[in-house]
């Protein structure tokens, strides 16, 4: 067994298949190049350092979970038995709904597996991500733990088991930009919430995923007028389930609509978050989020998916 192991998690947000990856539809998603790194390091106490736990903490692995903020990793760090320190470092924060929970629980199972010797392979992570997510969230794709395995544009097919991969694609990675509306909003809540509106089967999640589909040939055909479009008929979709409130659907359809941006849309389960945008003028599209009141964030699309030091 090694003594230290390090791995890290890129951020992620959802293009296409948001709620109908969920009855099977495929999900298209970015990793972005800001990075959650766990490192699991044997020593003669169990532990958990965390900024969002205000430092370090001991832990007694055959009690209950000692903090909500662990509650996905809980179950991992018990696997992995006692005498190991789990470190984190967040390259971005949970507020803005890229994908903090996921990447900080692919990153823990990787390096917590990688320092006890474990297999680390993709398919292997993603279950054990998978079954964590819906133990606290009741319900998940995986398709976000998925792009941040493979990284860079990603496609997933729910399934059993689940396919993904990294889609080549000649669109820049330099055209998608990201914009944080302000807003934290629970995932869990929102999938919930529209469940209750448009229960299993109704023929909306239908055609959110026949644009998925649409938009992975766009993709792969470099259509970048064509996914600006798409991304604006999935704003328009998501609205419809009820998804984007008023000011947010406002806010996405006048950046759709400004010099620079070829479409902009809500990224996954909207109500709040981030806005994904496709540009052709960088400097017209900042201005433009500046003029609607959103904050333009810096992460890019992250060609690497995970990376583990250790053992593999």
């Amino acid at each position: 067994m090694v003594d230290v192991a390090v791995a890290s998690a890129p951020a992620k947000a959802m293009l296409f298949g948001e709620y109908a990856v969920l009855e099977g539809a495929p999900a298209l998603a970015l990793a972005l190049d800001r990075r959650i790194v766990a490192t699991a390091r044997r020593s003669g106490t169990s532990r958990v350092a965390s900024d969002l736990l205000g430092g370090a903490i001991d832990v007694d692995l055959d009690g209950a979970c000692p903090h909500p903020v662990l509650r996905f990793v809980w179950p991992l760090l018990q696997a992995a038995g006692p005498g190991i320190e789990l470190d984190f470092a967040a390259g971005f924060p949970p507020v803005w709904g890229l994908g903090s929970s996921s990447a900080s629980t692919l990153a823990a199972a990787a390096a917590l597996r990688a320092v006890s010797d474990r297999p680390v392979d993709h398919p292997t992570l993603l279950a054990e991500v998978l079954d964590r997510q819906r133990d606290v969230q009741g319900a998940a794709s995986g398709y976000d733990a998925a792009t941040q395995l493979v990284g860079g544009c990603a496609v997933f097919r729910p399934g059993d088991p689940p396919t993904f991969a990294q889609v080549a694609t000649p669109v820049d990675r330099g055209r998608w930009r990201v914009a944080w509306t302000g807003r934290k909003v629970s995932t869990g809540s929102m999938i919930r919430s529209v469940r209750e509106r448009h229960p299993v089967g109704d023929p909306i999640y239908a055609r959110i995923g026949r644009l998925a589909e649409d938009a992975l040939l766009l993709l792969t055909a470099g259509d970048v007028d064509g996914l600006g479009a798409a991304l604006q008929e999935g704003q328009a979709l998501l609205e419809e389930l009820g998804a984007s409130p008023a000011w947010a659907g406002e806010a996405a359809r006048r950046l759709s609509a400004s010099s620079g941006v070829l479409g902009a849309r809500l990224s996954g389960a909207g109500g709040g978050d981030c806005v994904v945008m496709l540009v052709d003028d960088p400097e017209a599209a900042a201005a433009a989020v500046a003029d609607v009141g959103l904050t333009l964030l810096e992460p890019t699309v992250d060609p690497v998916g995970l990376v583990v030091e250790g053992p593999r």
